[in-house]
């Protein structure tokens, strides 16, 4: 079940993204850190926090480092925060299809509460009860949140964080988990900002066996109307079967080891 933050946090990192007609940013490798972090980590933070509602495509590229394969798939993502304060409840749909192949697709609907998988091939739908959030956050803890709902001085102690690139148009930032449970989705990750408006443009893993997804943002709507209804709890379709997931234990918190004087 470790798959779905990564899956969510390519969707709402879809609300953080930068203008189209920008090109693309450069793959790592990645640098040192930069001073200028807490700089970059406020402004981001002040800009997600403003995003209510989005409509986006998306492209993502996987590729397989053992079998030395790639695949390509597009879509489309929409979200928006439904509510305030402590009751409010961030929405979400995503939808991708492998490139060339029509009949393979990917569908997951986020109502605040569950988390819906379609699974054409076995014509099920598996549903995922979410933890209540932390306060502050947004629902589960992991790189989600880092993206959506985490504060920066949050994020600096989840994650080693570091300004590794910057050029007339975005600002790299080097992502390395800290903890067991963030290790086992990924060793690294690149998380692209637009230098304009300080949003995320693009997001990069490396997984713990080497092989890499990039998740792409080329157009987005952040002034979309989007009807609540779109998320809500979906029925099968004839023929489908609704299975209910359990969540795996949480992973016990890391040793925190005094620093010596």
């Amino acid at each position: 079940m470790r798959t779905y933050p990564m899956v969510l946090a390519a969707l709402f990192a879809v609300g953080l993204a930068a203008p189209a007609q920008q090109p693309q940013p450069q793959p790592p490798p990645m640098a040192a850190a930069d001073k200028k972090l807490d700089e970059y980590l406020g402004r981001w933070e002040q800009e997600m926090q403003k995003i209510q509602s989005l409509e986006a495509t998306l492209e993502r590229t996987e590729k397989d480092k053992t079998f030395q394969t790639e695949r390509k798939f597009v879509g489309t993502a929409r979200y928006m925060k439904d509510g305030s304060g402590p009751t409010a409840r961030n929405l979400a749909m995503l939808e991708m299809k492998e490139a060339g192949k029509s009949e393979m697709y990917e569908k997951f609907i986020c109502t605040g509460t569950f988390l819906y998988q379609f699974r054409p091939q076995e014509k099920e739908i598996r549903a995922l009860r979410l933890p209540q959030p932390k306060p502050g956050q947004v629902a589960d803890d992991n790189f989600l949140t880092f993206l959506f709902g985490m504060k920066a001085e949050q994020a600096k102690q989840r994650y080693d964080l570091k300004v590794t690139r910057e050029d007339e148009y975005y600002v790299y930032l080097d992502v390395t988990p800290r903890t067991p449970q963030d290790r086992a989705d990924f060793v690294r990750a690149q998380l692209v900002l637009n230098k304009t408006s300080f949003l995320p443009r693009q997001l990069w893993f490396e997984q713990p066996n080497g092989s890499t997804i990039v998740w792409g943002i080329p157009q987005v709507d952040t002034k979309a109307k989007i009807n609540t209804k779109e998320f809500d709890a979906p029925t099968p379709p004839t023929g489908w079967k609704m299975v209910n997931v359990e969540r795996p234990p949480a992973a016990p918190p890391p040793t925190v080891r005094p620093e010596k004087p």
